[in-house]
């Protein structure tokens, strides 16, 4: 039976058991196709037009941003797998797999229902239908904190829904609209790469049209229906918006399409500071390649580590055959990123589906996916069973964290968002109701309770740290001590690890692991020596982190000089330094008669400025080409030589 790519929602009475209880055996892909996926800095069309040369011609650009590429080649020739082995020893190429096939994982069966909430057995499990009382993930204390929406530092929290369909006129679903975009007029408006994306993307057709579909318009209604409005039924999470895009079917190729139009949507937002883009906070992946080896498929996991590194949680749910997943495979729940949770099926008795996979390594927890009210095309209501309902519980949990976190979260997570990620995973892995009938199934033996995560989340430590930056200066074969002070501002103990990006020879510390309560400060050495050094500049990053809070990276730097120069202090010249901090444009005012030079370094230690400056008792520099941030200065004058630190705004 040909493996496909599916999506992960079943219907009880149209499929037997015998369809269902054992999964496929092989994986099948296009033949004479391939991606490709260059390294960063390779020029593409020299690339292509090289490959051209060797009977691979170029089908579809599938990612710019990532450089990735669809080849096709005569298979008659040569197989697929020989075609891989050949561009792997491409030096510009960091990734070759097959275009894996991909298709619909369930049978249709609707169900209508309007008896709403009350039904909702999976966010307030009263025993209704046969079920046990509190077999739910406990939504409705949450709510007391947040019911979605926005974050605490005001940004609208938006989930990607990565689907075959949806009905954006749905009236109680809140899409996310691109008003950065002037529909159908042709025009990059936003200048994102995306042409007329103002609904949303299907990456099949590479524009806005977001078909109609059951099966996605069900699990964006599980995540993110509005609450509280009289209208068919409540999300996990009532004010988030949705992402409407269409890319999990037919080939691996649109779902890596899809991913990279999610990855793009929030690195916008990112960078222009929220004034285009969306704050998209979670993709939730319900389909997926039953019996995939991961190995086969680093394009598509890779796209994981990018969007987390961004500070995107992805949500990938199980296949829907009783299978277990770390011995015959699935797609993508074993894959081993650190930025997906994978899913389950949990029913209203908190028991694990009769055909829901497992794997006590790849799947991380279980939730409720079973005979699951949701809204339907037409504004209709019906039930639907499947790993593909589980995950979206995850996913509009996810982004009630987000909503319910407090400001200092928000903010340290826009200046780390991986870390920020990695917490919000930690917090739902952690807040949880453990499962008889789990354990030994998945990672943690559990199912999803959202109250306990968002507790969590309240109660989590808090690092603050003394300085945002270090710049040390040491003349050559001389050491000094600079004091660094670690504290929790939050509830819970903090744990923490110091370690640096690389393994510097200039600098250690005191102490590099240790636990800190409530309100308490760790106070530790930076060591720095210039032994055996050479004269320059040295840099580093000193990494402080743990589970389950957002850590620090802080920009270690060090300057070693061969003190032959005079060190002066800088009111020896009548050195004034205005404004600091600044904006675009700083001054350095002196009383220096002789010829100065000017040398400007950034936390990384790397010169990004130098003048010469004849008899000028002013020098100014003009930074606005710059990034904010910490910036060093040296001048040197006939008097000797002046350091210290400015700021960028």
């Amino acid at each position: 039976m040909r493996l496909l790519l599916l999506f992960l929602s079943i219907s009880l009475v149209l499929i037997s058991s015998e369809g269902l209880s054992q999964p496929l055996k092989r994986v099948d892909y296009n033949l004479g196709e391939v991606m490709i996926q260059l390294k960063h800095k390779s020029n593409s069309d020299v690339v292509l037009s090289n490959l051209q040369s060797q009977g691979y011609e170029l089908k579809e650009i599938v990612s710019e941003r990532f450089g990735i590429y669809l080849l096709q080649f005569n298979h008659f020739k040569q197989t697929n797998a020989s075609a891989i082995s050949s561009l792997k020893q491409v030096r510009d190429i960091v990734n070759v797999q097959n275009n894996h096939f991909v298709s619909i994982r369930e049978t249709e069966e609707v169900i209508p229902n309007d008896s709403y909430f009350p039904q909702q057995w999976a966010l307030r499990n009263t025993g209704q239908g046969v079920g046990t009382e509190g077999a739910d993930i406990d939504v409705a204390n949450a709510w007391e904190t947040t019911t979605g929406g926005l974050s605490a530092d005001g940004d609208t929290i938006v989930i990607a829904i990565i689907d075959s369909g949806s009905d954006i006129d749905h009236m109680d679903m809140d899409f996310w609209k691109n008003r950065d975009e002037i529909p159908d007029n042709g025009i990059d408006d936003d200048e994102n790469g995306y042409i007329d994306d103002y609904d949303g993307y299907n990456a099949f057709q590479q524009n806005d049209d977001i078909i109609d579909g059951n099966h996605g318009i069900h699990v964006s209604g599980i995540a993110a229906a509005k609450g509280n409005n009289s209208l068919a039924i409540s999300g996990v999470n009532w004010g988030a918006k949705v992402l409407p895009i269409i890319g999990s079917s037919t080939s691996e190729m649109i779902v890596v399409r899809a991913l990279s139009y999610v990855y793009v949507v929030r690195e916008t937002y990112d960078q222009t500071n929220g004034e285009k883009g969306a704050f998209i906070v979670a993709d939730n992946c319900s389909f997926g390649v039953d019996g995939g080896l991961a190995e086969d498929y680093p394009i598509w996991e890779a796209m994981y580590d990018s969007l987390g590194r961004i500070g995107v949680v992805s949500v990938g749910a199980t296949a829907n055959h009783e299978y277990d997943v770390d011995e015959q495979g699935d797609i993508p729940t074993t894959f081993t990123t650190d930025y997906l949770i994978t899913v389950t099926n949990t029913t209203n008795k908190d028991q694990l589906y009769a055909f829901a996979a497992y794997g006590d390594t790849a799947i991380d927890l279980g939730a409720p996916g079973t005979s699951i009210k949701s809204l339907f095309v037409n504004s209709t209501v019906g039930d639907k069973t499947g790993t593909s309902m589980a995950a979206p519980h995850v996913t509009g949990s996810v982004a009630l964290l987000f909503a319910g976190a407090d400001l200092n979260f928000i903010q340290d997570y826009k200046q780390n968002p991986a870390s920020g990620a990695l917490a919000i995973k930690q917090h739902i892995l952690d807040g949880v109701d453990p499962l008889d009938d789990l354990s030994g199934k998945t990672v943690t033996g559990v199912r999803l309770n959202v109250f306990n995560a968002m507790t969590n989340l309240l109660n989590a430590p808090v690092l603050s740290m003394n300085s945002d930056s270090i710049f040390e200066e040491l003349s050559l074969d001389t050491s000094s001590e600079v004091i660094i002070n670690l504290q929790n501002d939050g509830i819970n103990d903090l744990n923490f690890t110091l370690s640096f990006s690389d393994e510097p020879q200039w600098v250690n510390a005191s102490i590099t692991q240790g636990n800190i309560t409530s309100g308490e400060t760790q106070e530790i050495l930076l060591n720095f020596n210039s032994a055996d050094m050479d004269t320059g500049y040295y840099q580093t990053v000193m990494i402080v982190d743990g589970p389950d809070y957002i850590g620090k990276n802080i920009n270690v730097g060090l300057h070693v000089y061969d003190g032959l120069n005079i060190r002066i202090i800088p009111e020896a010249i009548g050195l004034n330094v205005y404004p600091n901090p600044f904006s675009n444009i700083v001054n350095f005012d002196m009383d220096s008669k002789g010829d100065t030079e000017i040398s400007i370094y950034n936390s990384f230690g790397s010169l990004v400025y130098n003048k010469k400056e004849k008899q000028n008792r002013r020098v100014i520099w003009d930074a606005k080409n710059n990034s904010p941030g910490v910036y060093y200065y040296k001048l040197t004058t006939i008097e000797g030589v002046v350091t210290g630190k400015i700021i960028k705004r």
